[in-house]
């Protein structure tokens, strides 16, 4: 009897530590699924947000003769005063008074902040195409070498910068190249972007058209 119960807890034993492979096992497929969905479902608030910012720019727009936001007063060297940002005129909000950069996160709207970016320089993740004010093309502006579902409003801007403007610089470049984050969501998903039409969505970056001086550059 004592032998016949010794290899019954035994077998026991094994059983356990089969159950625990096997649970350890499902674990290490699980999360990673978890993982993707998690970050699947921040890329999909992050094209909310950028929708609904398309929408007050469509408003502002209406009001302005076209102009989907203001033109950066900073210019292409200076950063804008933070009571004079974009959002404050687009989204209508008032900032507090005497307002300095660093608070811009206390009161910049959420809806400006991508959940996959943790930092969030300024209070910002999203980067604006000031190409468009450079061009003079405006909502209803026609274009001829690039269809309007095509060109950006707005784009996912690099955790390490504080640029509120993709623009051209006095010596005829642009600062494209560091201000946008193209794999924000991971390597496959890439990056989110609002275009002229109002959709939002995936981001893939197009061809520099010729006389352009980078991807979201639309020479008229």
């Amino acid at each position: 009897m004592r032998s016949k119960s010794i290899h019954l807890r035994a077998f026991t034993l094994v059983e356990l530590l089969v159950v625990i492979g096997i649970i350890s096992l499902l674990i290490s497929i699980l999360i990673p699924v978890l993982g993707r969905a998690r970050e699947q479902a921040k890329m999909t608030s992050c094209a909310s947000n950028l929708r609904q910012v398309g929408m007050m720019m469509l408003q502002y727009a209406n009001q302005n003769r076209g102009q989907m936001f203001p033109i950066d007063v900073g210019g292409p060297l200076y950063p804008a005063p933070s009571d004079q940002v974009w959002f404050i005129y687009v989204m209508k909000i008032t900032p507090p008074p005497m307002p300095q950069l660093d608070d811009i996160p206390s009161w910049a709207p959420k809806v400006l902040i991508c959940p996959s970016d943790d930092r969030a320089p300024g209070g910002v993740s999203y980067v604006l195409n000031d190409h468009l004010n450079e061009r003079g093309i405006k909502y209803a502006t026609k274009l001829r070498d690039r269809g309007v579902d095509q060109v950006v409003l707005m784009g996912e801007r690099t955790s390490d910068r504080g640029d509120l403007y993709i623009q051209l610089f006095p010596d005829g470049s642009s600062d494209y190249e560091e201000n946008i984050e193209l794999y924000r969501h991971g390597i496959k998903r890439g990056c989110n972007a609002l275009f002229m039409d109002l959709h939002a969505g995936r981001y893939d970056e197009p061809s520099t058209l010729p006389g352009a001086i980078d991807p979201w550059d639309v020479p008229k």
